[in-house]
């Protein structure tokens, strides 16, 4: 079973599609309602709320049950046979024009103002560590307090992408140029000869509206994004998604795993992970500052 995270704010409804593991034709789920959170709940874990749908492969007509879910912070969806690195979100029904605009303006201008911001991310790191030193003499609150380290180390990894991915298209119009040109769901876009003024009059917003749409923790959406627009290599995710999968056990299933087996993190568990983040986001700077040097 696979997953991808989305952000379902001012959104009605989801179209995801993904390859089919059968015959690999690419299938498109049907529009599957986005749940409101459980505004009830007293935890984040506790606040998701979960929606079905299917889709049906055109090719070899193989079914697949896909669910839903939203909380509180974020949403993803599940495909059931499907890896993650083969699932994408197609589209999201806007269900409030006027709040989605402020919602995004206000997430974007925050990350476009934002100053120093790897000083920033490298501050947060160290918190992380110093509240990873602190015995609570209590292993019940000890084990609490690991789960928010460990998840708070994956935000900051997804505060760094974001924030640096945004302010680097927003301060050169070379790099918005390469991702108007590369960014995959653009490409799908089909618009007549008579539509080209409305559509390059209103592509900052659209370009505005994408880049806070996407949810930088599904980093195989992100490295060709990062490759294809700021020129790097990326590095490789394989140990940073096994970290997000842990992380999404952990916030989505109540610390238990697929399988129901509940996990156990120690302060080791937690020092790795976030020394994991600092590499990952260290890598990117450089190749950043040497792609800089060459252009």
């Amino acid at each position: 079973m696979g997953f991808i995270f989305f952000s379902p704010f001012g959104y009605k409804s989801v179209i995801v599609k993904f390859l089919c593991n059968n015959c690999q034709n690419e299938v498109d789920s049907e529009d599957i309602y986005i749940p409101h959170p459980n505004l009830q709940a007293e935890r984040n874990s506790d606040s998701y709320n979960e929606n079905d749908g299917y889709a049906v492969c055109d090719n070899c007509n193989k079914e697949y049950d896909i669910y839903v879910h939203a909380g509180f912070s974020d949403g993803y969806v599940e495909v059931f046979g499907v890896d993650d690195e083969n699932i994408y979100i197609e589209s999201l029904a806007d269900e409030d024009d006027i709040e989605l605009d402020n919602y995004i303006n206000e997430h974007y201008n925050a990350i476009v103002n934002s100053q120093f911001y790897i000083y920033q991310f490298e501050n947060e790191i160290n918190n992380l560590k110093k509240l990873n030193d602190i015995d609570l003499k209590n292993s019940e609150l000890q084990e609490i307090l690991y789960r928010q380290i460990y998840s708070g180390a994956i935000t900051c990894l997804e505060d760094y992408l974001s924030t640096t991915l945004i302010q680097n298209i927003t301060e050169d119009d070379a790099v918005f140029k390469r991702f108007v040109v590369n960014y995959k769901p653009f490409q799908d876009m089909k618009f007549t000869l008579n539509e080209l003024y409305d559509k390059v009059d209103t592509i900052h917003k659209t370009v505005k509206e994408e880049l806070v749409k996407i949810v930088y923790h599904n980093l195989h959406i992100v490295r060709p994004i990062y490759e294809t627009t700021l020129g790097i290599k990326f590095p490789d995710i394989g140990d940073m998604m096994k970290a997000i999968s842990t992380r999404h056990d952990m916030v989505h299933r109540n610390g238990k795993d697929k399988k129901g087996i509940k996990i156990t993190l120690t302060k080791e568990d937690v020092s790795k992970v976030i020394d994991k983040v600092y590499n990952f986001a260290n890598i990117v700077e450089n190749e950043l500052e040497m792609s800089q040097k060459e252009f």
